[in-house]
C-alpha cells in the first residue's frame, strides 16, 4: 500500500523532482530515516537469503534479472526481488517469484538479514539501510563504461558533507564488496577502480550475467521472442537502434523527412524492420508515418532485442561490447561525437574501440545499411580484436562464475 502510494504520488507530481528540497529529501532525508529505522532490526544474517533489484526498483531487467531467474531455477536459496513498480510486482508474482515492495518495514528487516545483495545501480535500487558487515554487496553495474560515468559525482549528495555528517555511507566505496566486469584488460580495471573509488581487489572479472542469454542457440526460443515483439513473419532482417542516454533526457534520431522516407523505402524493399529503443528516462518520439519502423517500450529487456537482431545501430553505448559476442555488424551513428566528447568525456579514443564505421548523418547511415554485407566483412577482424579485449569470457557461463566465486550453491544439471 505504502509502496504504491509513494510511487504514484511521485510519478503523478513529477515536477517536484526539480525542487532542491525534494532532491535533499530523496538523497539525504530518506536515507537518514531508513538508516535510523534499520538499526532496530538485528543483524541476524541468513546465509541462504539473497536479495536483488535494478534501476531504482523500477524495472525488471539487466544483470540482476538473469541472476534472479537462474537462482530461482537452480538454487535452494531464498531469493527475493525488491521493486517500486507495481507492474513489476504483479508480473513477478504471476510467475511465482518472491517479490517485496521497496517501501516497507519487511524490506528493511530482510535487507538486514541478507547474506548477498545484487544491484545494477547501487544504493538507488534498494532502501538505504545500515548494512550488516556480514552482508556481501555486489554491484553488477550495467555496462563497461565508454563515456565518463562519474563526471559530476563530487557534486551529488552522496558525496556531500551531509553524507559524512550523518555517516550514511552512500558513496560506492563505502558499501561495495565487488563490482562485476566482463573485461580482462588491466587498464579497463584501473578505469573502473578510479571511477568508483574502490581498490582493484574489488573488481571481479566474471563477465556480465545478462550476456549468457546471447549464447542461446534455441530457434524456438528466438521465434517466441520475435512473436513477443510483434515481428511479422515476412521480415527477413531486424535492425535495432539503441543510442546511449543523453543528459537532457531527449531522444534523437536526427534524420530529415526525406531521409526517413528513403530509409523506410529501403527497409520495405529489403523486408527489414527497424526497431527503436530509447532510454527509460527519455521522451518518446513519433514514427507512426513510417510502416517499417517500430518503437519498442523503453522498459524492454535490451538483451532480448540484441539476440533477435541482425544489425545494431548505436553510438557510445557499452552494449557494443555485448553485441560483439554475437559477431554481427555494428553501425556507430555518432552524429554529435565532438560535442558529446567535449561535454561528457570518454575513457577511450572512440575511433580505436569502434567495431564498425562511425556515421555522422542520415545519408551515411542509409548508405551503410545498403552496404552492410561489405561493412560486415571489412570490420570482421576489428570486431574480433575488440571483442577479445572487452570480453574475457565467451562461453555463456558468467552467472555460474559469479555464484562459484561467492560460494553460492546451485544445481548445475
Amino acid at each position: 500500500m505504502l509502496n504504491s502510494l509513494l510511487s504514484n504520488l511521485i510519478d503523478r507530481f513529477s515536477f517536484i523532482r526539480k525542487f532542491k528540497i525534494y532532491e535533499f529529501g530523496e538523497n539525504i532525508g530518506f536515507p537518514l530515516i531508513i538508516n535510523f529505522l534499520s538499526k532496530f532490526f538485528k543483524e541476524d544474517i541468513d546465509d541462504n537469503l539473497i536479495i536483488l533489484s535494478a534501476y531504482s526498483g523500477r524495472l525488471y531487467i539487466d544483470n540482476p534479472k538473469y541472476l534472479f531467474e537462474f537462482l530461482n531455477k537452480k538454487s535452494k536459496n531464498q531469493v527475493i526481488w525488491i521493486a517500486k513498480n507495481n507492474e513489476v510486482i504483479s508480473e513477478l508474482k504471476k510467475k511465482g517469484f518472491n517479490v517485496i515492495p521497496f517501501y516497507s518495514i519487511k524490506t528493511i528487516k530482510l535487507l538486514r538479514k541478507a547474506k548477498y545483495i545484487f544491484s545494477s545501480h547501487g544504493r538507488l535500487d534498494i532502501p538505504p539501510i545500515k548494512f550488516s558487515s556480514l552482508t556481501t554487496f555486489i554491484l553488477t553495474w550495467h555496462g563497461t563504461p565508454i563515456k565518463t560515468i562519474n563526471l559530476n559525482l563530487e557534486k551529488t549528495y552522496a558525496y556531500s558533507k551531509w553524507n559524512r555528517i550523518f555517516k550514511l555511507k552512500l558513496e560506492f566505496n563505502e558499501y561495495i564488496n565487488y563490482l562485476l566486469t566482463p573485461t580482462k584488460d588491466k587498464e579497463d580495471h584501473r578505469i573502473l577502480a578510479k571511477a568508483f573509488k574502490i581498490p582493484l581487489s574489488k573488481i571481479l572479472s566474471s563477465g556480465y550475467p545478462r550476456n549468457d542469454l546471447l549464447f542461446v542457440k534455441n530457434d524456438e526460443f528466438i521465434k517466441k521472442l520475435k512473436y513477443k515483439f510483434e515481428i511479422a513473419n515476412h521480415i527477413k532482417r531486424i535492425i535495432i537502434y539503441a543510442p546511449t542516454f543523453r543528459d537532457d533526457f531527449v531522444f534523437r534520431f536526427p534524420l530529415t523527412e526525406l531521409e526517413l522516407r528513403l530509409l523506410n523505402d529501403l527497409l520495405k524493399k529489403t523486408n527489414t524492420t527497424f526497431l527503436i529503443k530509447g532510454h527509460i528516462f527519455e521522451e518518446k518520439i513519433d514514427m507512426k508515418k513510417y510502416d517499417h519502423f517500430q518503437l519498442i517500450k523503453k522498459d524492454t529487456d535490451i538483451q532480448e532485442l540484441l539476440l533477435i537482431s541482425d544489425i545494431l545501430v548505436t553510438d557510445y553505448s557499452s552494449m557494443i561490447f555485448d553485441y560483439l559476442l554475437l559477431n554481427r555488424p555494428i553501425l556507430l551513428f555518432a552524429y554529435d561525437l565532438g560535442e558529446y566528447v567535449k561535454e561528457r568525456g570518454m575513457y577511450y579514443n572512440f575511433e580505436e574501440i569502434s567495431p564498425g564505421p562511425i556515421l555522422f548523418n542520415g545519408k551515411e547511415l542509409i548508405d551503410a545499411i545498403k552496404n552492410i554485407e561489405k561493412i560486415d566483412k571489412d570490420f570482421k577482424e576489428k570486431r574480433e580484436l575488440i571483442k577479445n579485449r572487452f570480453n574475457k569470457f565467451t562461453d555463456g557461463k558468467s552467472i555460474e562464475r559469479v555464484l562459484k566465486f561467492l560460494n553460492i550453491s546451485f544445481n548445475n544439471e
